[in-house]
C-alpha cells in the first residue's frame, strides 16, 4: 500500500489576548526557539508528513516565512481569518492537490511529539477522523445558579487536544457544509456535524496548550532546564522642598520629596536596575536617559512596565524581588502593602514574589540626616 500524501496545518493566527503579552505566544522564545518552531520541528521529523501550511496574523507572515529555510516541509504561510476555523479554512486552499490526510494543530501546543504525530496519522488513515485526547482525572461537577446539579462520570470525559486529523476529503466536505464557522470550537466538531464518527487517540505525552503566563512557565519547565539569574540595583535621590515623595508608586505625605528627572521613585529605580542587570541589559540610564524630555516627570511605574516588557521579549520572567528602602523619615510601614501591590501588578507577577522592607540608619549618614533616601534591590529572574 502506498503511503498517503499527508498535509499539516498549524494554526498560528490567534490574538494571544489572555497572555497579557506584547509578543504573540507562538513567537515567544524558549531557549533559542520560538514556540511554533517546536511544533514545526516535531512535524518535520515525521516521515509521514509531506507538507506544512501555517496560518498567521498578517503582520507576522514575513517572520514565519523565514522558517522555510530551516524547515523545508513548510511550503506556505497564509493569512488567518476572524476566528480559528476561518483560518483553517483559508489554509485548505493552499493544500497540495494530492493531499489525502490533513492534520490540524494549534501552534500553542509545542510539546507535541513526533511519536504521537505518527500514531495519530495512522489512526486517521484507518478511521477517517481522529481526535487526540487526555483523560479527565478530576471529579467533574455540573452546576446551575452556582448549585451542583450533577456529578459527571469522568470515565466518559476527555479533554480534546491537537493535531486533530482527518482524511482530507472528509474534512473538506464538512467545511463546505458549514454556514457559520464561529460556533464550532474545534475541527472535530465540524466533522461531527455531518455525522462523521471521530475516534479517540489517548495522548502518550503531555500536550499543554499555552493560553496564560502560567501555561507558558509550565511548558518552559518541560522543554528546558531553567537558568536562574541574579541582579542587584541601588539608587539614591536628594530630598528637597516642593517635590512629591513617591515610593513604590505611592504618593506619601511628607514635607519634602525626592529630586529627579522623573518622579524620582528611588525604590522602583533600584528594582528596575536589578531586573535589567539580571538580564544583562545595562541600567535605567541607558533605557531612560535623563537628557530626554520624554521621561521628564514620568511615573516610574510606567518605566517599570516597560522594563517588564523588555525582559519578556528576552524570554525572562521574574521569580523574586527583595528591596529595602533606607529613610530616616517618614515611617513607611503603612504604605508597604500598596507598594508591593503596585510592583506586582505592573510586572504582572504574584504579590508573593515581591518583598519590600524599610529601615533607618539611626541618624547616621545622609539618609540619617534626612538629606536623601536610598534603596537597594536584589532580584532573580529565570528563562
Amino acid at each position: 500500500m502506498c503511503k498517503p500524501f499527508v498535509s499539516v496545518i498549524i494554526a498560528a493566527a490567534g490574538s494571544s489576548s489572555r497572555m497579557c503579552s506584547n509578543v504573540s505566544k507562538q513567537l515567544i522564545d524558549i531557549s533559542g526557539k520560538s514556540v511554533i518552531e517546536y511544533s514545526l520541528s516535531a512535524f518535520s521529523k515525521s516521515a509521514q508528513v509531506d507538507e506544512i501550511i501555517i496560518t498567521a496574523k498578517s503582520d507576522e507572515i514575513d517572520v514565519i516565512n523565514r522558517y522555510k529555510e530551516r524547515y523545508p516541509k513548510l511550503v506556505a504561510v497564509v493569512p488567518g481569518g476572524k476566528v480559528r476555523q476561518e483560518s483553517v479554512s483559508n489554509a485548505l486552499d493552499a493544500l497540495n492537490e494530492k493531499s489525502e490526510v490533513v492534520a490540524i494543530h494549534d501552534a500553542a501546543r509545542p510539546l507535541i511529539s513526533t511519536r504521537d504525530i505518527d500514531a495519530i496519522i495512522e489512526e486517521a488513515i484507518i478511521h477517517g477522523a481522529v481526535c487526540p485526547v487526555s483523560k479527565v482525572v478530576d471529579t467533574v461537577k455540573q452546576a446551575e445558579n452556582n448549585i451542583i446539579t450533577n456529578t459527571l462520570d469522568r470515565n466518559a470525559l476527555f479533554l480534546a487536544s491537537t493535531p486533530q486529523t482527518f482524511k482530507t476529503e472528509i474534512y473538506k466536505k464538512a467545511v463546505a457544509s458549514i454556514d457559520d464557522m464561529s460556533k464550532y470550537t474545534d475541527d472535530c466538531s465540524i466533522v461531527e456535524a455531518i455525522g462523521q464518527k471521530v475516534h479517540l487517540y489517548i495522548m502518550e505525552n503531555d500536550n499543554t496548550k499555552i493560553t496564560t503566563q502560567k501555561d507558558l512557565q509550565e511548558v518552559k519547565s518541560k522543554l528546558v532546564a531553567p537558568v536562574i539569574r541574579v541582579g542587584h540595583g541601588y539608587d539614591v535621590h536628594r530630598l528637597v522642598e516642593n517635590r512629591k515623595l513617591i515610593l513604590g508608586g505611592v504618593e506619601i505625605p511628607h514635607s519634602t520629596g525626592l529630586l529627579g528627572h522623573s518622579d524620582a521613585d528611588v525604590l522602583l529605580h533600584a528594582i528596575m536596575d536589578a531586573l535589567l542587570g539580571a538580564a544583562g541589559m545595562g541600567d535605567i540610564g541607558r533605557h531612560f536617559p535623563d537628557t530626554s524630555s520624554e521621561f521628564k516627570d514620568i511615573s516610574s511605574l510606567v518605566l517599570l512596565e516597560s522594563v517588564g516588557k523588555k525582559l519578556e521579549e528576552k524570554g525572562f520572567y521574574v521569580t523574586n524581588i527583595d528591596a529595602t528602602v533606607i529613610a530616616q523619615a517618614p515611617k513607611l510601614a503603612p504604605y508597604i502593602c500598596e507598594m508591593v501591590k503596585n510592583i506586582a501588578s505592573t510586572l504582572k507577577i504574584d504579590g508573593s514574589l515581591v518583598n519590600v522592607k524599610a529601615t533607618t540608619e539611626e541618624h547616621l549618614g545622609f539618609t540619617g540626616e534626612k538629606l536623601g533616601i536610598s534603596a537597594h534591590c536584589v532580584c532573580t529572574i529565570s528563562n
